[in-house]
């Protein structure tokens, strides 16, 4: 088989049970195999810059980046000084996913108030931006005013990358207009013309096109003979971000063709049946947005995104231990 058509990154390699040793030679690995990126997120686990630190330690030419961490929970200020610390530790390899999360992981996890999003992410990228060019920190803004301060370390480069997970229409313009990068979650080839174009939009404003714009989306793979095994796993998933996260993930899903498949799955969701929820999750919202099959089945599955337009498929897992980690990166490996 020919090799793949675009960039392969793995997100999240943390198997369940193992201790941070395993992580590190799976990321070892990846990076001899010429995996293109490593990326973690966080929500209420371990946190994503110490954990990359440690990836950053033991790799040499593989990217490093956070897909995502939300806004609220740093000051732009720690933001910046993390963001680019990290850039110094690997060399250039850094480079920074953020996103809002939503209402209830920011005021009832980190205690603050979610409101206003997309000017905060503004506000954020703005400061970023400020500290990597070595300006003074001046800063009058609607959620942070900051004054007199510079950063008291060179950045690595002035360039570093700044993406974003955005899913709405007006959050999608702002990527456009202002990020290198986008990190879409359930990316569905051939469904996304509305964000494309609200990616172009944004895009126009300042005087860039799409092909400014990295796009990098995270999407499930599961390396199987046992098909229907792997659609039953990956039901609850799409269920939870549907009915657990808030309105954006079932409104994004209208927007892809899932709409009343997406209501039903939202109302059982909330009525507490989350069971009845996963089942209501169809074999062809499975198949839209994750990779499912042989090895050589995933990487025709992987050609349709790349042809869509994507630069990268992030490779996210859901295997019950390290040893279904590495069956996945070695196979996906050799074709890289």
């Amino acid at each position: 088989m020919a090799k793949i058509g675009g960039k392969v990154g793995l997100m999240g390699l943390r198997p369940p049970g193992s201790d941070w040793g395993v992580t590190k030679e799976m990321a070892a690995r990846a990076d001899q195999l010429g995996f293109s990126s490593l990326t973690m997120g966080e929500a209420w686990g371990e946190d994503a810059f110490t954990s990359l630190a440690q990836l950053a330690a033991v790799t040499e030419r593989i990217s490093i980046g956070t897909s995502i961490v939300p806004v609220y929970a740093r000051t732009p200020a720690n933001l910046a000084m993390t963001a680019l610390n990290m850039d110094i530790m690997s060399k250039g390899r850094f480079f920074l996913g953020l996103g809002s999360s939503g209402k209830l992981v920011i005021e009832d996890f980190h205690g603050e108030k979610f409101e206003k999003p997309l000017s905060r992410m503004r506000e954020y990228i703005n400061f970023i931006r400020m500290a990597l060019k070595g300006d003074r920190l001046d800063q009058d803004g609607e959620f942070f005013s900051t004054k007199r301060f510079r950063l008291r370390f060179t950045p690595f480069r002035d360039n570093l990358p700044i993406f974003i997970a955005s899913l709405t229409p007006l959050s999608l313009q702002m990527t456009g207009e202002i990020a290198d990068g986008w990190l879409p979650i359930y990316y569905s080839p051939g469904r996304m013309a509305p964000s494309y174009n609200k990616l172009k939009s944004g895009a126009s404003i300042t005087g860039r096109s799409i092909s400014d714009i990295t796009v990098s989306p995270q999407v499930s793979i599961y390396i199987t003979d046992d098909k229907k095994e792997a659609f039953n796993r990956e039901r609850p998933h799409i269920a939870f971000y549907i009915g657990g996260m808030g309105t954006f993930y079932h409104e994004y899903m209208h927007r892809i063709g899932f709409g009343e498949e997406s209501d039903a799955i939202r109302k059982k969701y909330l009525d507490r049946d989350r069971t009845g929820a996963a089942d209501l999750v169809t074999d062809e919202m499975v198949s839209a947005t994750a990779l499912i099959g042989s090895a050589s089945e995933c990487l025709e599955q992987m050609q349709r995104y790349y042809d869509d337009g994507v630069d990268e498929i992030r490779l996210v897992f859901n295997e019950p231990d390290a040893a279904g980690y590495h069956n996945i990166i070695e196979s996906i490996g050799k074709f890289i």
